[in-house]
């Protein structure tokens, strides 16, 4: 059987913070207000200056962006665009903008390519100060103490909880809360 189905042209565009290891590998990316446009242009994610940030996040994602000594991390802020959703995602950046969208209810389970998600995702050691590298798990948790702060890891996963990212309002419309990224797994989808 042939499918004559013809593909689709939409793809995604969307600014948002993500946090970036020591050794440059991205942990997550938050995206409060994803996108699906028509005609995105060329696939790719690009790092924004303070005052691009302030214009696409608002003026308080500035304060959020720059270095996080206690997790040994930095957090910057990205504008991320998908061209076709047809199209295998090419960095994590991408990544979590597609489950973002599913997250968000803008496109169906089944409704993008997420080919190859798993080896653009590190695995995370998801806490109550944000994701942390594995690695450096111990380091953050001696960091946390000495400034008399109590470090809860929930998990160490390739995904986040989605409500550390992605709330439902009682609507059934998505609210973007102030974490980092969202969850999505082949066992429970968003």
């Amino acid at each position: 059987m042939t499918d004559t189905t013809a593909p689709r042209t939409t793809g995604a565009v969307a600014a948002g913070l993500a946090t970036i290891a020591a050794d440059g590998t991205v942990l997550d990316t938050w995206f409060p207000a994803p996108e699906l446009v028509a005609e995105p242009g060329p696939s790719g994610t690009e790092r924004l200056s303070a005052e691009r940030t302030a214009e696409l996040l608002g003026g308080g994602a500035t304060a959020a962006i720059g270095p996080d000594a206690r997790r040994g991390v930095e957090v910057v802020a990205v504008r991320t665009v998908i061209a076709s959703l047809d199209e295998k995602p090419i960095d994590a950046h991408d990544v979590y903008l597609r489950l973002h969208l599913l997250s968000h209810r803008l496109v169906k389970p089944h409704g993008q390519s997420l080919d190859g998600i798993f080896g653009f995702l590190a695995n995370v050691a998801w806490t109550s100060l944000g994701p942390v590298a594995v690695d450096d798990i111990e380091k953050v948790r001696l960091n946390a103490r000495a400034e008399g702060l109590h470090l809860q890891v929930t998990s160490v996963d390739k995904f986040p909880r989605m409500t550390d990212y992605v709330a439902r309002r009682a609507s059934g419309s998505p609210t973007p809360t102030g974490s980092a990224s969202v969850r999505t797994s082949p066992r429970a989808p968003p």
